[in-house]
C-alpha cells in the first residue's frame, strides 16, 4: 500500500470511525476519491473536501512516528554518564531540537530531516 492510499484509510477512519469500506485502486484526486473509496452504507462516505485535510493530518502522524524513533535512537547521547565532549553533546542537542522542531515545516511530504553529528 503506498503512502497516499495509506493517508486515505487513515484520514476516512478520522473522519467515520467504525464505518465500512474498501479503496480499490490509486487515490490521486477527487475523481479517484469517487471512482475507488467504497462505503457500505454508501451515504457514510465523507465529501472529498473533509478527507483532503485530514489525509495532511495522517502525513504529520507518520512524520512524528519517524521523527519520535529518530530521538529515541539517541536518547543515549543525553545521559549525564556518557562519554563525549561537551562539544559532541551540544551538537547531539541541536540535533535533537531542530527533530523536535521538525513540524513546523510547511509539507509533511517534503520534510528536511536534520543530519546527526558525525
Amino acid at each position: 500500500m503506498d503512502v497516499n492510499t495509506r493517508n486515505i484509510r487513515a484520514a476516512i477512519r478520522m473522519l467515520v470511525p467504525g464505518k465500512g469500506f474498501v479503496i480499490t485502486g490509486d487515490i490521486e484526486n477527487e475523481a479517484d476519491y469517487t471512482e475507488n473509496v467504497i462505503f457500505d452504507p454508501p451515504s457514510s462516505k465523507p465529501a472529498w473536501s473533509s478527507v483532503q485535510p485530514k489525509i495532511i493530518d495522517a502525513q504529520w502522524d507518520v512524520v512524528r512516528i519517524t521523527r519520535d524513533s529518530k530521538l529515541l535512537q539517541c536518547d543515549w547521547t543525553q545521559l549525564d554518564d556518557v562519554v563525549l565532549t561537551a562539544e559532541k553533546v551540544q551538537e547531539w542537542k541541536v540535533y535533537r531540537t531542530e527533530l523536535r522542531d521538525i513540524t513546523t515545516q510547511s509539507d509533511p511530504y517534503n520534510v528536511v530531516w536534520p543530519t546527526p553529528p558525525s
